[in-house]
């Protein structure tokens, strides 16, 4: 039955591509055309393992970035796990979707999230999917939270659940333009553990990741922080997912 409505619907409305519209053949499941394919710069190796950029110089023993070698060893976010770079196609779709308000392209720009190389690795360790949370204001006046439909489209995928553990409470002016130092200032105390989901997140085995979703990573500022609102309420090994690290 599936099938035949599938058919049908292929017969009155053909696949097109979700960013350019191109039509696509119907076979493979496909969301974007080849030449939009061919604009994704898709993470391969050699990346950072710290934070999946690459052509960046790799310590030989670590393989980690000179950024990532920098950072604690008591970093509250253990790695990046980013399906791009953030170049080329991946800005358009990531801007449409966010402000375009386009929010089909959160199927596509999750098929980006999940071709990391090691994301079907990790997939089976991950306890739980945490969004990153979006002030009450900010999500009125866009009518969604981009990480939440990314979340949420990971769950429907890998069954992992989406926990929203976390709240913004605080409102804040534009990241844009911002350095590390000026976005930690800026972003002080805008997270908030859900006191509700404690219990859960401390007794997780330390073998079971928590991951943050969000769209796009610069500095990183925004996981970190989100982290350690999670470790306050006892989550331990945190990564993030995300379509693109800067």
């Amino acid at each position: 039955m599936s099938e035949t409505w599938e058919a049908l619907s292929h017969l009155f409305f053909p696949p097109v591509c979700y960013y350019c519209k191109a039509p696509l053949d119907s076979r493979g499941g496909r969301k974007l055309c080849p030449r939009c394919r061919e604009l994704l710069k898709l993470v391969e190796p050699p990346y950072c393992l710290g934070c999946s950029k690459t052509n960046v110089i790799l310590d030989e023993e670590t393989l980690l970035c000179a950024d990532c070698q920098l950072r604690s060893k008591r970093a509250p976010l253990s790695r990046i796990i980013a399906g791009a770079a953030y170049e080329d196609l991946v800005p358009h779709l990531i801007s449409k979707f966010k402000y375009g308000r386009c929010r089909y392209l959160a199927d596509p720009l999750t098929d980006i999230i999940m071709a990391h190389p090691e994301f079907s690795v990790l997939a089976p360790h991950i306890a739980c999917l945490v969004p990153v949370p979006m002030h009450w204001t900010k999500r009125l006046l866009r009518g969604f939270n981009q990480s939440e439909d990314l979340a949420y489209e990971l769950s429907r995928r890998t069954g992992i659940p989406v926990v929203k553990a976390l709240k913004r409470v605080r409102y804040h002016s534009s990241q844009a333009g911002l350095k590390r130092e000026a976005r930690m200032r800026n972003l002080g105390g805008a997270f908030q553990f859900e006191d509700s989901y404690a219990r859960r997140f401390q007794n997780l085995p330390k073998n079971r990741l928590t991951a943050l979703i969000d769209d796009v990573c610069t500095t990183g500022t925004t996981a970190e922080l989100c982290a350690r609102a999670l470790k306050r309420g006892g989550a331990k090994n945190i990564i993030l997912l995300t379509v693109a690290k800067t």
